[in-house]
């Protein structure tokens, strides 16, 4: 059901590198492969993607700091269902969010989004997320990825903020080289990175609220340059 990255050389033969490519890959995606719910968990906010992108789905730090792009096309059926109440010629309707970047390598991120995604998705409708725009219902793929992207992005703030208390040769940074001289150097330092999932749980019940990664309406995604 869910096409998540690499998407571009592997899946759809395509660099992502400007909004035409990037077009390109989710309909080869939705069209070529018939995946009717795609997410891309995460696109590097380059220039391009953010002279592309509008100013709705930044988050207040993107212009301070190096941010990520999550996005979520829902393809459209022949009566022009797509999760959006515009009527639109459009392939599919594209919901995207713009978050803060995490540096570091964090072992299982894919998975544990992957899941949350699944865990979230139903087949209706959903309940919307507290600060839903319009009030209404919304869109199942983009609550279940706003939902999976805020308890993913919790759960790294967490880690991350265990992992900068760790003794100095703990925390130690990616050097393949020095790694292959000494094996316990990486595994020191990918034991100090594990996702704090049991520490977390509260976060991934939902009995701990943290900020909302909301993802919104992409609505001239289709149009522009």
């Amino acid at each position: 059901m869910y096409g998540l990255i690499p998407i571009d050389r592997v899946l759809t033969d395509t660099k992502i590198e400007d909004g035409a490519s990037l077009r390109k890959a989710l309909t080869i995606l939705h069209e070529t492969y018939s995946v009717p719910n795609v997410v891309i968990s995460s696109i590097p906010m380059e220039q391009w993607l953010k002279d592309l992108a509008p100013p709705h789905i930044f988050s207040p730090v993107s212009n301070k700091e190096q941010s990520l792009l999550c996005l979520a096309s829902v393809r459209r059926t022949a009566n022009g269902d797509g999760g959006s109440d515009t009527p639109s010629p459009s392939p599919s309707t594209v919901y995207a969010a713009c978050i803060p970047f995490i540096p570091g390598y964090f072992s299982g991120v894919g998975d544990l989004f992957s899941a949350l995604v699944l865990g979230h998705y139903h087949t209706r409708a959903s309940t919307p997320p507290p600060d839903n725009d319009n009030g209404n219902a919304s869109p199942s793929l983009m609550h279940a990825v706003s939902s999976a992207l805020t308890k993913t992005h919790a759960i790294l703030r967490l880690t991350e903020n265990h992992a900068s208390k760790l003794p100095p040769e703990e925390r130690t940074t990616t050097d393949d080289e020095l790694d292959q001289k000494d094996p316990e150097r990486l595994v020191r330092r990918m034991r100090g990175r594990e996702l704090r999932l049991v520490q977390g749980r509260k976060i991934l019940s939902g009995e701990v609220v943290s900020e909302l990664r909301l993802l919104r309406e992409w609505k001239d995604f289709w149009g522009r340059g």
